[in-house]
């Protein structure tokens, strides 16, 4: 038969050794007040519905919307967000401060090589630059790539590796197999 739990004496333990550590008794509770730090605060890990309702919040700037659109509850969604320092509230509008760095390939020096990038502002370059490769290779319009010409992606040691945006490295690439965009990015967490 299973052993009865003593709740009462659990709580009182678990009050008394938080004034041990100076803790407040709402903090032992488990409920800490606005401004105090909770006992437990567990980080939130990631999972493929969190990070659809943050590429839903990029776009919508509403965090209520994209977490419900995404299938996840606001609330999960709001802790992930502040425990994982991704966005923070201005006001009444979310200002994404995502600065996980992401595996990418880049095309650089006439090669697709894997780097690692800095944060979603390179990330975001590179999966532009990206698109507008394959775009090129399927509809042969040069002027898709003259945007990129003397840009370059940082990766996460700060060097720069400029973009490839010449036609005949481009069609190398192609022709030489294997595929180059089948992955987009992976988070570096």
């Amino acid at each position: 038969m299973a052993r009865k739990r003593d709740y009462k004496a659990e709580y009182q333990r678990r009050i008394a050794n938080a004034a041990k550590r100076g803790l407040s008794r709402a903090q032992a509770r488990g409920h800490a007040r606005a401004g105090e730090k909770p006992i437990r605060a567990k980080r939130i890990k990631s999972d493929e519905r969190l990070e659809a309702a943050l590429k839903l919040l990029r776009q919508t700037n509403n965090q209520g919307r994209a977490a419900k659109e995404a299938g996840v509850s606001a609330e999960r969604f709001r802790r992930f967000l502040r425990s994982n320092s991704l966005a923070e509230r201005q006001g009444r509008k979310w200002v994404l401060t995502d600065n996980r760095s992401r595996r990418m390939t880049v095309i650089t020096g006439g090669e697709a090589v894997e780097l690692t990038l800095r944060d979603f502002e390179q990330s975001s370059l590179n999966g532009r630059y990206l698109a507008a490769v394959g775009a090129f290779l399927h509809t042969n319009d040069i002027d898709l790539l003259r945007s990129f010409e003397g840009q370059s992606v940082i990766d996460g040691a700060g060097l720069a590796h400029p973009l490839e945006t010449d036609p005949n490295a481009l069609y190398r690439l192609s022709a030489a197999g294997g595929e180059v965009f089948h992955e987009v990015y992976r988070l570096n967490v």
